[in-house]
Parts: C-alpha cells; structure tokens; sequence
C-alpha cells in the first residue's frame, strides 16, 4: 500500500478529531465558563460548544474518509486533509491541536512524497 504513514497518521488525527467532537458534544454546556480555552471565535460559533462539537465531528469524519482514500487520488486528498486541519486550529482552536498537527503532517506527507 503507496502511503502508508499519510494513511495512518491521517487516520490517527481524524479518529481523535472525532473522539474530541464527540466529548464537546456531550459536555458542551458544563464547559461553557472555560470557552475562551478553546475556540478563537466569538459569537454565535464560539459560543456554544456543542456547535463547536458537531462542526469538529464533521471535518473529523470528511477527514477520515480522505485519508482511507489517499491512495487513489493522494494529491487531492492530501490537500483536503491539510486544509481542514488548518481551518480547524480556527475553529476549535486548543482542543484541536493533536488531531490538527497530525491531519497538516499526513496532508504534507501524501502531497510531498514522491512515488
């Protein structure tokens, strides 16, 4: 299998993104007083962390698909699964940092690595 690491450190990140989606869900209301630890945003997003929760569960899921799919198209998918671990430092903020920092490494890997 072409890609390997990209595969399994995407899928790591995705799967953790979906672990901390889920876990803003469920506790989103008891966090409420701590918000500022992890989003960036303010407003309407920001303020609620169960919304939080289900935009992290979504990109997290995209996310997983593209990365068990890097080995059909890894360019595209691979830019996919760097911008969504970009844009989500954005919009979770903190609570994305593990699952961000290994979605922009396995994105990195599957663009940059040569055949």
């Amino acid at each position: 299998m072409a890609r390997k690491g990209a595969v399994i450190t995407s899928s790591i990140g995705a799967i953790i993104g979906l672990i901390v989606g889920i876990w803003l869900v469920v506790s989103g209301d008891n966090w409420n007083d701590y918000i500022q630890t992890f989003t960036y945003f303010s407003g309407v997003v920001g303020d609620q962390l169960e919304t939080l929760g289900w935009i992290t569960i979504v990109f997290s899921a995209l996310a997983l698909v593209a990365g068990l799919s890097l080995p059909k198209r890894p360019m595209a998918w691979g830019l996919l699964i760097l911008v969504i671990g970009v844009l989500m430092f954005f919009f979770i903020g903190t609570a994305w940092v593990v699952s961000g920092i290994l979605l922009i490494i396995g994105g990195l890997m599957s663009i940059f690595k040569s055949e």
